[in-house]
């Protein structure tokens, strides 16, 4: 066996082991994606959630009728965009993005 022949061999274990490096960043690059677009979307939306609900239960100050239906509609939008980004976050999880 010549020297070009021993050196071909071993190039491509050398190249599974980048490949599988490559992969296992992307893997870690991807989750730590989910996890910041966890935090960073789902928090503030879980807050004008809660303070809607605050707002039309405070007996202290009620709300007018408009107001009421102005904070109807925010919690209302609030959820489906929560339910938006919960659904892509699951997606993303489930590998249904490759």
């Amino acid at each position: 066996m010549n020297e070009a022949e021993m050196n071909s061999g071993i190039e491509i274990p050398h190249s599974q082991v980048r490949l599988e490096d490559g992969v296992l960043h992307a893997d870690r690059a991807e989750t730590e994606f989910v996890k910041a677009m966890t935090h960073e979307l789902r928090t503030p939306l879980n807050v004008v959630i809660g303070l809607c609900q605050f707002l039309k239960r405070d007996r202290k100050t009620p709300l007018q009728p408009m107001q009421r239906d102005a904070v109807d509609r925010m919690e209302r939008n609030a959820r489906s965009l929560l339910l938006t980004v919960n659904h892509l976050i699951g997606c993303l999880r489930s590998g249904h993005f490759e």
